[in-house]
């Protein structure tokens, strides 16, 4: 499923989330990332290295589906951005799934 993730209401990108653990709601994803991002990339960097993630705790992340439906996750939402992978990816978990089932 496409959404858009944002911080403070400001897109910083979007990803195809897909399933990827049916029993902890859990979806994950590669965020591809808009000029905003790199307001916040090197806190993130930071966060991921410190941590392994940046999560809630550091940043007001949200994630908006294509219909403009808030996907809540009840285990949080994360971001992984580190400099030895040229890959980022956005997580999260405890989401209802039935929003998926939806979708396709």
């Amino acid at each position: 499923m496409k959404c858009e993730i944002l911080i403070n209401n400001e897109s910083i990108g979007t990803v195809d989330f897909q399933v990827i653990d049916l029993t902890m709601g859990a979806i994950s994803g590669i965020l591809i990332c808009n000029e905003n991002y790199y307001k916040y990339q090197s806190q993130i960097r930071k966060q991921t290295s410190e941590t392994g993630i940046s999560n809630l705790s550091n940043f007001n992340y949200k994630i908006i589906t294509e219909n403009k439906i808030e996907i809540l996750a009840q285990g949080g939402i994360g971001i992984i951005d580190s400099e030895k992978f040229n890959e980022l990816t956005a997580e999260c978990a405890g989401v209802n799934l039935s929003l998926f089932e939806t979708q396709n």
